[in-house]
């Protein structure tokens, strides 16, 4: 049921170690088991499986579980081996998993939602089973008494959810591309704010609570970094998918973030490294350049007997520009165009050939990535997505020498 295909790195890219199929349909979610070579999987075939690795070097089944709808997401606490599934009814399920790993049994079902749940996390040290679901919620449900505490509702499809346990903060991505920063109580929540700045629906959220850095991913195949601890409002854009961004992961180790999208790429961005924020698009009846009407600007068309221009921006500089006067391409890492960009005349004389070294690295996961996990500790990383197919992968030449370090024991 899975093939082994290498069993140690060959290269500066991740290496594919294992690939497991066996799933009727599309695999939503995919959880290495830390300190074991095992993988929780949850499918739209209403089942959950526990792989794990056998002597042979292939993946087999210890549990197969069946409920009673299709699961969309997965919630998994090792230290006290709680599970918990998120259902397209709505419900979430909660199992206690044995120390061997070969057997579960139903703890409680929480109906959390009146339609399908998107994300979910646990949390341990406030016992709170906090999702987000299809019907515009986020809930936050007691795991002791098994009861609903709070619900907030929004103007659209909640999509993923990020939990800051110290603070009790929730990150709720939504489908029309905000998120919005809520703080949970007992039996309320109260909004801070509403993040905007994808141009379509938010697919992934990671929150790093050491530095206090929001990383979203959103299908206008961008990806934002947010500094929340800064309390400027400071962003940081980072263009380097073809396809909308569905996964992300922060290693604070090497100071590296890894994206994955749709059309199976997998980027490894390096924070390490001074970056500039892109500017604000500017507004403007003409060109910033050449001073030519734009389309819309009829009394200047009509005054200088011209046709108007289309409006477009210089990424650099963020000015309203023509596409005569924005005739170049370039990329510009620094401010996270690792493809070429449109550029006015100007900035594109100002880039010298070392402000064009990437700043990104980029492979591929020949396959459409839904759901990503990682374990920085042993260099792993697992994929899953809508082919059926799950893929473990060898990451230790990919996310930088100090993380590897810790390998050499392999």
């Amino acid at each position: 049921m899975a093939a082994e295909i290498h069993s140690r790195p060959q290269s500066s890219r991740p290496v594919l170690l294992n690939k497991i199929e066996g799933h009727s349909d599309g695999v939503n979610a995919a959880v290495l088991i830390p300190k074991e070579d095992g993988v929780i999987t949850v499918s739209e075939d209403r089942t959950i499986r526990v792989w794990l690795k056998r002597d042979s070097g292939q993946y087999w089944p210890s549990i197969y579980h069946t409920v009673s709808s299709p699961c969309s997401c997965v919630s998994y606490h090792h230290e006290s081996r709680r599970i918990f599934i998120g259902q397209d009814n709505g419900a979430v399920v909660e199992f206690l998993i044995s120390e061997d790993l070969n057997k579960m049994n139903h703890v409680k079902t929480y109906p959390a939602h009146q339609n399908r749940v998107s994300d979910l996390l646990f949390s341990l040290e406030s016992q709170w089973l906090v999702s987000t679901g299809h019907d515009k919620s986020i809930s936050w449900m007691s795991t002791q008494s098994g009861s609903m505490l709070g619900r907030h509702s929004f103007g659209s499809w909640a999509s993923c959810l990020q939990y800051d346990n110290d603070t009790q903060h929730a990150f709720v991505g939504d489908y029309s591309g905000q998120i919005t920063l809520l703080k949970l109580d007992e039996h309320s929540c109260s909004v801070i704010t509403t993040l905007k700045g994808h141009e379509g629906s938010v697919g992934a959220l990671y929150w790093d609570p050491v530095h206090r850095w929001l990383f979203s991913g959103a299908s206008d195949h961008s990806v934002i970094m947010w500094d929340i601890g800064g309390r400027q409002g400071r962003t940081l854009l980072l263009q380097g998918h073809h396809e909308k961004v569905q996964a992300l992961r922060y290693l604070p180790l090497t100071r590296q973030l890894v994206s994955c999208s749709a059309d199976g790429g997998i980027t490894v961005w390096n924070m390490d490294t001074t970056r500039q924020e892109a500017p604000q698009w500017l507004d403007s009846d003409s060109c910033q350049k050449c001073e030519q009407p734009f389309f819309w600007n009829i009394k200047q068309m009509w005054d200088t007997k011209t046709l108007g221009l289309r409006q477009h921006h210089c990424r650099k500089c963020g000015k309203a520009i023509c596409g005569k006067c924005s005739s170049k391409r370039s990329t510009y890492p620094i401010m996270g165009f690792e493809f070429q960009v449109r550029m006015c005349d100007d900035c594109f004389n100002t880039i010298k050939e070392d402000d064009r070294t990437p700043l990104a690295t980029f492979h591929e996961g020949k396959h459409s990535i839904a759901h990503m996990d990682m374990d920085p500790n042993r260099g792993l990383m697992v994929t899953c997505g809508s082919d059926r197919v799950v893929k473990i992968w060898d990451m230790t030449q990919v996310v930088g020498s100090s993380v590897a370090a810790g390998f050499s024991h392999r």
